[in-house]
């Protein structure tokens, strides 16, 4: 049986059952069965199981997760410590499929760190040979946008989205899902908090999300791992067929300690995570902002030939330093050619301006923001260019508009990529928290017409260089530079 058929009764199963549940709202058990009625899973197949209810927000309570009156194949896992031992023989009994338990102080315990790694052994032992798998502890479960599941504190987008992420960390689970769906309208298909892992660890998910369909790319958030060699091998064949983008947590020595009291996990040399990396084509970033802008460029940025990427927008000194910023993040700003600063110079009055590249137009194409059409136009064409970057400042809300028009109608009339960053108003009246607000509208605006957008230049440099990266590592293995017309929504 493949691994997409064995954990498919995970993200889509047809029976769930909340081992704890109550309808008192301060628990975690009340706020697991809320967030799956509101995900839309049909309560006629949500079962609460709790000895001392009889019923759970309107639903028949059952006494053991053996009364439920069918086969369940995902059953969430609140309880005390001192009871999950029965818990988990009820479980194989019935023949759940799935345990997943949200019960923490195992193994990742500062106080018992070693009867916690006891009692995993424990749990292990007890589903030894049977049909029953654990996710967790130490986890918050799954969320599938298609199998109607979702976690408590998640945030759950009305959309489905081609992106699924497996996270040791329950907490990062659902700051990603909120992060990335403001700063990147990034939706997932499935995410799965993981915890601990003593049983199913993060190269089973990888494992599943490569053989699914509805996934196009793969996120992972890893502090540690059981099996090295397997985990390096899947890793390697998996980049071979979507990105996958990891963001390793504790990569500092500081870092790793706090790994241990986290996960009870090992994080390993950050030497050696690097080479790992490297060596299978994984994309490795290093903070959530990361993880969801690399994650963007795939999503919504035209595979570009090279690293070369031409600037326009700011003045003499913030080209200066835009380059700086560009260049640190690995795209690269050539010259232009002969051929296109004559066709610039046609354009840019020779006052105060800057053809090399950056261009710097100064309030000329403040004047006249019909410009940069033109700009755009020019740019394109020269050779040595593969990426264009549009840098602007909010400003005024008639202003903002007339800017967002002409670059809405000259982007289809772009074949290179195009990226948009939006900068703060540089004066001359005082910034105030208004205006960043109006900014950050404004942004989401961009971003809401299907712009590739960044809040800074070194931020879209850093995503597109790495996506980049990973489609030169396509080539040198034989595989397509395009990345499928399935995961891109074409800038």
């Amino acid at each position: 049986m493949s691994k997409l058929e064995n954990l498919n009764p995970l993200f889509y199963p047809k029976a769930v059952a909340v081992i704890g549940a109550t309808d008192n709202s301060f628990k975690h058990s009340n706020w697991y069965m809320r967030s799956i009625l509101k995900r839309g899973f049909p309560k006629e197949h949500l079962y609460p199981i709790n000895p001392n209810e009889e019923r759970v927000l309107g639903l028949k309570a059952y006494s053991r997760v053996q009364d439920a009156p069918e086969p369940i194949d995902q059953a969430i896992v609140s309880v005390p410590k001192k009871v999950i031992k029965q818990i988990i023989k009820d479980c194989v009994e019935a023949k759940v499929k799935f345990a997943v338990i949200f019960t923490s102080g195992f193994s990742e315990s500062d106080q018992e760190p070693e009867e916690g790694k006891k009692l995993e052994k424990e749990l292990l032992e007890i589903i030894s040979g049977s049909n029953t798998r654990i996710v967790g502890p130490n986890c918050m479960g799954v969320y599938s946008f298609e199998g109607g599941l979702s976690i408590p504190y998640m945030y759950n987008p009305p959309e489905n989205g081609p992106v699924s992420f497996a996270s040791q960390s329950g907490g990062h689970t659902v700051g990603l899902a909120s992060m990335a769906d403001f700063w990147a309208n990034i939706q997932f298909n499935k995410i799965v908090s993981y915890g601990n892992g003593i049983d199913l660890e993060v190269t089973d998910y990888l494992e599943y999300f490569v053989e699914d369909p509805k996934t196009k790319i793969i996120n992972l958030y890893v502090e540690g791992i059981k099996n090295g060699p397997r985990f390096f091998r899947t890793l390697r064949e998996a980049c071979k067929v979507k990105p996958v983008i990891v963001w390793k947590g504790g990569w500092t020595s500081g870092g790793s300690r706090a790994t241990l009291s986290h996960t009870g996990s090992l994080a390993g040399s950050n030497q050696i995570w690097g080479t790992v990396f490297k060596q299978s084509g994984a994309i490795q970033v290093y903070s959530m902002e990361e993880l969801y802008e690399v994650t963007l460029a795939f999503l919504r940025c035209r595979t570009p030939r090279g690293f070369n990427a031409a600037i326009l927008g700011g003045g003499g000194g913030h080209a200066v330093v835009s380059t700086d910023e560009c260049e640190s993040g690995g795209l690269k700003i050539p010259a232009f050619s002969p051929k296109t600063k004559e066709k610039l110079s046609k354009i840019v009055p020779d006052i105060g301006t800057g053809i090399a590249n950056p261009i710097d137009a100064s309030y000329f194409v403040y004047n006249d923001m019909s410009m940069y059409s033109k700009l755009l136009e020019v740019v394109e064409k020269d050779p040595k260019i593969d990426i264009i970057i549009l840098q602007h400042e909010a400003m005024n809300s008639e202003r903002n508009d007339l800017l967002f028009n002409i670059l809405k109608e000259a982007k289809p009339k772009l074949e290179k990529p195009f990226v948009m960053i939006l900068n703060p108003s540089g004066g001359p009246i005082q910034y105030t928290p208004e205006m960043e607000a109006e900014r950050l509208k404004l942004f989401k605006r961009y971003l809401n017409d299907n712009f590739l957008i960044y809040p800074s230049i070194y931020r879209a440099s850093n995503a597109i260089y790495k996506m980049v990266q990973y489609y030169k590592f396509l080539e040198r293995h034989g595989k397509s530079e395009k990345a499928p017309e399935t995961v891109l929504k074409m800038a």
